[in-house]
């Protein structure tokens, strides 16, 4: 029996606009934009997206879903809000020409949150790509439950798509930084630092991992990990168009309870889900 609309319409998420306080190239294809957003940043948590809408025309017709990078505060008072991102199209090209004082349409927050057990102690948060964009905002509230042993292992394809440490996660993280060229940091896939991890002991069964990345990269973490029994919390990057489950454009395979194989939406039902829960067709190792 279908359920009846709810009394109150829910606070969040809201279509805003909100106002550009900055928006500045910090490696040669990755910008980070800080958004005034008072009336939504108060409901942003680590792990959820905003869906912005990148330029006046109807081309591109569709928003473009980033992860919150963090959220900017005065004092205690969430204020607005940062995303990462890279110039690769022409929706996020439109998106690096807007300037400080501009108004920037958009929708959120969106998505669910991650879920750090209560007691975590120690965490490792793995990067590939513009994956990065989220771990800031993770590494933030494990510090404010705190939990001081934090490891982020991050990984890029050269030294031009490497952010700096300071975009990456806040101080007192311990960094980790692969290239595929060894231009920066070790040469190789940014998954070869897990079973480094595993051997000193700072990646366990009660170890908090969280993930976001390339589709490649979470088969060669779910191929790591899964011998050891440890869980992960994957942020899939599949392409969102509407953000909240009407266009059917970002479906993942996923293994139910029963075991069968099933279908669910990133945006609705995620981007965040168990990275032991995915399914993935025909991928090798990546990032």
């Amino acid at each position: 029996m279908p359920q009846p609309p709810p009394l109150e319409t829910p606070e969040y998420p809201k279509v805003a606009l909100g106002e550009i306080l900055e928006n500045r190239a910090i490696a040669r294809f990755t910008y980070v934009m800080k958004v005034h957003a008072p009336t939504v940043a108060p409901g942003i948590q680590p792990g959820q997206f905003v869906n912005i809408r990148t330029s006046d025309s109807l081309v591109p017709l569709l928003r473009r879903p980033m992860s919150v990078h963090r959220v900017i505060r005065d004092g205690p008072t969430a204020t607005g809000f940062a995303v990462l991102y890279d110039v690769v199209g022409p929706g996020t090209r439109s998106l690096s020409t807007m300037t400080k004082g501009r108004r920037l349409d958009f929708i959120g927050p969106l998505g669910n949150a991650v879920t750090i057990p209560a007691g975590t102690k120690r965490a490792v948060l793995v990067a590939g790509g513009v994956g990065v964009g989220p771990i800031k905002i993770v590494a933030e509230e494990l510090q404010r439950r705190g939990v001081r042993d934090i490891t982020v292992c991050y990984g890029a394809r050269d030294f031009e798509h490497v952010v700096p440490q300071e975009d990456v996660c806040p101080h007192g993280c311990r960094l980790l930084v692969a290239t595929d060229d060894g231009s920066v940091g070790k040469r190789g896939r940014v998954t070869q630092f897990l079973d480094e991890l595993v051997g000193q002991g700072r990646l366990t069964k009660d170890t908090y991992v969280f993930a976001c990345g390339p589709t490649p990269m979470f088969a060669a973490l779910q191929a790591a990990l899964a011998p050891h029994g440890i869980r992960c919390e994957a942020a899939t990057e599949e392409f969102m168009g509407c953000g909240f489950g009407v266009c059917f454009g970002c479906t993942l395979k996923v293994k139910e309870d029963d075991g069968k194989v099933g279908y669910r939406l990133c945006c609705a039902d995620g981007c965040i889900f168990p990275l032991d829960r995915l399914v993935f067709d025909g991928h090798g190792h990546g990032h």
